[in-house]
């Protein structure tokens, strides 16, 4: 009888929870990979921008 108590302990359900979390994850992923990637895309050459203006803005402070 304590093998059938003992079937849904704790960490069995945090281990199915999280699976769970992986599978939604994954399919989120799936569905939306071509707007995530254009988001993550934005935002890199965003930054890249931002850096580079930076750079040229303390290129022309030295001289």
């Amino acid at each position: 009888m304590e093998n059938q108590e003992n079937f849904f302990d704790s960490k069995m359900i945090a281990n199915f929870l999280i699976a769970f979390a992986l599978i939604f994850t994954a399919i989120y992923y799936f569905n939306y990979s071509d707007e995530i990637e254009n988001e993550v895309n934005t935002v890199i050459v965003s930054s890249l921008k931002d850096v580079n203006n930076s750079l040229v803005e303390q290129e022309t402070a030295h001289k």
